[in-house]
């Protein structure tokens, strides 16, 4: 995705005249036209008449709630990335206006920092749903992005080094285990970069030894049998971008030789060619496993490693920061639904706490997963009973059971009854009514079974 600093349109909606001077000024710097209006009511009548991609709203509107003008607003303007701000905003809250559409929560608007990110994470939200849109219309499918949501502190420390870093050309290595988002803070890191090129990722592990040569550093015409026509490398394909290696601790030896020259030179040589190329590349690896390990193993060239991690990241694992959780799960089952076009399920108090107390191995790759399966098969509500085991830490009742033939009809009907009183913890009305019994021949039935095993 590339940047979208300097269009569209931004709503402030405020009651305090200074403190909507601030925000535009603010907003403006980053290139976005702004319009502005002082209650909730009157902001939504400007929605109607104009089209607008970002809201930025305070929550201490005086005509209206933050609730109602959320639940208004989506169905006037679905495309527009919604910020709200108040110093007040607590996390109950926080998580209800992110379950009505909410892209950014901002405590203190005097941070402008926070301001521009919340901006920007805003503008993305809109650009992508004009594009699922249009993509569904053309296609009959959506095309989800990655999210980058958080309230957690050592995110926001992470976020204010991607900022500073982000202009500068020094090579990056992301480090987290499986999951975490490596790729997606690279993504931001090419964003904010001000990078004219594309931003390419090559994940090296997917790719054996033989092939990934070349498809780092291209090839000639007759560099090997079959080169029947010269191709660039990724590394040319990236030129005046970000060029993102992910797996970057399973190059071989021989390739990490060659990666090294690349880096030191500035420049590429195609296989079987013999004029170097110059590359404008900004390199940023990734990987889960320990390079530091590696090196001391001989796996790893040790001046590669340091080459490459002139900036380290490392992104934590998601049980390390719960707080993001119940964003990031209301976030992907919005997600969810756009890309199956579903309604939206809403989620219990009680499941998010669940989720926010799961150790998550697989990080925000298995919620984000878990979550666009919970859209699919769930109704209207997602509880405690819908999320799987390994979460709830209890197993669920039965609602089949495996027949092992031979057996009797007595024996089977004996297991179907056993299993039907299992599922409604021993109600017997209940348990008729599922069997298409009376309440009498269920209990006729197991004093039967009684007296047989007696």
């Amino acid at each position: 995705m590339g940047s979208i600093l300097g269009r569209g349109t931004v709503l402030i909606v405020d009651n305090d005249v200074k403190r909507i001077d601030l925000i535009r000024n603010v907003i403006s710097s980053l290139g976005y036209h702004t319009i502005s209006e002082n209650s909730a009511r009157s902001a939504l009548k400007r929605v109607l008449t104009r089209s607008v991609n970002v809201i930025i709203a305070s929550v201490s509107q005086k005509d209206m709630s933050a609730d109602v003008f959320l639940d208004t607003l989506r169905k006037t303007n679905l495309a527009a990335g919604v910020v709200l701000y108040g110093k007040n905003i607590n996390a109950r809250d926080a998580v209800s206006y992110m379950k009505k559409g909410t892209v950014d929560i901002i405590l203190d608007v005097d941070n402008s920092r926070r301001l521009k990110e919340g901006v920007q994470r805003a503008f993305t939200f809109s650009s992508r749903f004009v594009e699922d849109r249009n993509l569904r219309q053309s296609a009959g499918e959506a095309r989800e992005g990655p999210l980058l949501l958080y309230r957690s502190r050592i995110m926001d420390e992470i976020m204010k080094k991607v900022h500073r870093i982000a202009r500068v050309k020094a090579t990056v290595l992301i480090t987290g285990e499986s999951g975490t988002g490596k790729d997606v803070i690279a993504g931001l890191l090419h964003n904010l970069s001000g990078r004219t090129g594309p931003f390419i990722t090559l994940n090296c592990a997917a790719i054996p030894d033989t092939l990934l040569e070349d498809e780092l550093f291209g090839h000639e015409v007759g560099a090997f049998t079959g080169a029947e026509r010269s191709r660039a490398g990724k590394f040319e394909a990236a030129g005046g971008g970000t060029l993102l290696l992910d797996e970057i601790g399973e190059i071989a030896l021989p390739i990490q030789v060659k990666l090294l020259r690349v880096l030191e030179e500035d420049q590429v040589t195609r296989l079987g060619g013999n004029q170097p190329l110059q590359t404008d590349v900004r390199l940023i690896s990734a990987t889960n496993s320990d390079l530091n390990e590696k090196v001391k193993t001989k796996l790893f060239r040790q001046d590669l490693y340091y080459r490459l991690k002139v900036i380290e990241l490392h992104i934590p694992p998601l049980r390390s920061r719960k707080q993001d959780i119940p964003l990031l799960a209301i976030a992907f089952l919005r997600q969810a639904a756009e890309k199956h076009n579903l309604p939206r399920p809403s989620i219990s108090k009680e499941a998010l706490e669940k989720l926010s107390s799961f150790s998550w191995p697989g990080n925000v790759r298995q919620l984000k997963n878990l979550m666009e399966s919970l859209v699919v098969i769930s109704s209207d509500e997602i509880d405690l009973e819908d999320l799987p085991e390994d979460i709830t830490g209890k197993p669920k009742n039965r609602t089949s059971i495996t027949v092992e033939l031979p057996q009797t009809l007595d024996q089977i009907e004996e297991e179907v009854i056993s299993t039907t009183l299992d599922l409604v913890s021993g109600n017997r009305t209940k348990a008729s009514e599922l069997l298409g019994i009376g309440r009498r021949t269920l209990q006729r039935k197991l004093s039967e079974k009684k007296t047989e095993k007696s």
